[in-house]
């Protein structure tokens, strides 16, 4: 195995293992972790149609709009008419999902700033430059 082979597969293991982390600290709420992704996909980019939720969840559109009904049900999104084509129906998120999903990430950045604050500065600081290659390697 290649440096770059070896070092790509302890990184991909060391993301692969602190996402997971994180997802155990968000607040039990009810919402499986496909409804919270689902949720925060319409938070960040919407509103977005049914279609565009389930292109970018990696979903099918029948498992989209089950998603999708479950959260409406629990007032956490909204349908409503596209501004650009009325006969289209978009995706929006409500006050109380905005809250939900604001609550969620506040618990896994507390989880996680707890974690910074009992490194070294010199891990501290090799965290904040790799923070920017890896924003690099994402937007590859």
């Amino acid at each position: 195995m290649t440096d770059n082979a070896a070092l790509a597969s302890e990184l991909r293991l060391a993301v692969h293992r602190l996402t997971r982390t994180l997802r155990n600290q968000r607040p039990v709420d009810g919402l499986s972790l496909s409804q919270l992704s689902t949720l925060v996909t319409i938070w960040r980019e919407g509103p977005l149609s049914a279609g565009d939720v389930a292109a970018r969840e990696g979903v099918k559109p029948p498992s989209a709009t089950r998603m999708l009904a479950g959260l409406e049900s629990l007032g956490l999104i909204t349908r409503g008419p596209d501004p650009a084509d009325g006969r289209q129906v978009t995706l929006a998120v409500t006050p109380a999902g905005s809250a939900r999903v604001d609550e969620d990430l506040e618990a896994r950045d507390a989880w996680l700033a707890q974690r910074l604050g009992e490194l070294g500065e010199d891990d501290r600081q090799l965290l904040e430059r790799a923070v920017a290659v890896l924003k690099q390697l994402a937007e590859q």
